[in-house]
């Protein structure tokens, strides 16, 4: 049976007794470059292709030889772990997810792939453009047209309701929900699109709807949300509150209910529910809480909260997560060195 490149990579280098910085001395490169093959993050240069099975002792076919389904977690993995994704790479992916498109067993897996290869391409064009953007920004700062190209870039607040408005995702959510009535999911996406859009009484239908098929903690949350959005804040309130009192073991209510608080710059609030959520969360715990934590600290210019805050959210990839490197922790590594010279700033 064929298995995943990187851990054929890292079975033949057992069986030689060879650790990866002889393997990396080797091929005259870096440890931390076999690791990610071994991780599956990456794959071997062409160059490499005539000396590492030699290292190794098999064939280039031997070494090679990969199940659709390697394909598949890899091209995964690329997307998670990659800041930016070569454009052989890319092609590589995008051609194979394609061919894998008249496979019934692989058909959703691979549009759900390249949707997301393709999501990747924008983020990185829209981070390149947001850099564009703010250079002539720099040299124009009274053009109109440097700041749109920011907005569009970062995805940015526009008040115009002609572009600002989700009639679209509407009407696709209330295609979907009779067709799927049963996927509660469904119901609060379109909810989460009437709400943002102001269309509150089709919400209260839409949430009727939902608390028929998934009661819980979700119809107190939309039901404040509406509130909220209807100018009633006391009830919405009321609410939450009476959400947690509810559900007072469900860390995804105390979670939301920090969302609900932050959204009101009610920050102390949130850091308290965020952090009673992040308590009753079970292994493995994600890090939205402490994500959101960060960011409130960071409002607030609380650089140094905001910097231990990042480091917990490194140690928790780690701990319950077993992610050490690539773009996940590249980019918070990154924010702890950008506040850490905006904490210098300040001294």
């Amino acid at each position: 049976m064929n298995i995943e490149i990187g851990k054929k990579i890292k079975t033949l280098r057992l069986q030689k007794g060879m650790t990866q910085e002889v393997l990396a001395a080797k091929l005259n490169m870096s440890s931390q470059a076999v690791s990610k093959w071994e991780n599956n993050v990456t794959m071997p240069d062409i160059q490499l292709l005539p000396e590492l099975p030699v290292i190794l002792g098999v064939t280039i076919d031997e070494l090679f030889a990969l199940t659709d389904d390697t394909h598949l977690e890899r091209i995964g993995n690329m997307i998670g772990n990659e800041h930016f994704i070569a454009e052989d790479d890319f092609k590589y992916a995008e051609q194979f997810l394609i061919e894998k498109l008249n496979d019934d067993s692989k058909k959703s897996q691979s549009f759900n792939l390249l949707a997301q290869l393709h999501i990747h391409q924008a983020d990185e064009h829209r981070e390149l453009a947001s850099r564009y953007a703010k250079e002539a920004l720099m040299l124009a700062p009274d053009n109109k047209s440097n700041h749109n190209a920011l907005r569009d870039a970062e995805n940015g607040v526009i008040f115009d309701w002609n572009f600002s408005n989700h009639h679209k995702l509407i009407k696709y959510y209330k295609n979907f929900v009779p067709q799927h009535p049963e996927y509660w999911r469904g119901y609060v996406w379109l909810m989460n699109y009437l709400i943002a859009d102001g269309r509150c009484a089709e919400a209260r239908e839409v949430l009727k709807s939902l608390n028929q098929i998934r009661p819980g903690y979700l119809y107190p949350l939309y039901g404040g949300l509406i509130c909220k959005e209807e100018g009633n804040l006391t009830q919405a309130l009321e609410l939450w509150d009476h959400m947690t009192g509810l559900y007072p073991d469900e860390w995804m209510a105390w979670s939301a209910k920090g969302d609900c608080m932050a959204k009101l710059c009610r920050y102390d609030e949130a850091i308290e529910y965020y952090s009673k959520g992040h308590e009753l969360q079970p292994s493995p715990k994600y890090a939205d809480s402490f994500i959101a934590i960060s960011h409130i600290y960071n409002i607030q210019g609380n650089y140094e909260e905001s910097i231990e805050k990042l480091h917990e959210i490194i140690a928790l990839l780690e701990s319950d997560w077993n992610i050490t490197e690539g773009k996940t922790v590249d980019f918070y590594t990154s924010e702890i060195d950008n506040l850490a010279n905006m904490l210098d700033k300040q001294i």
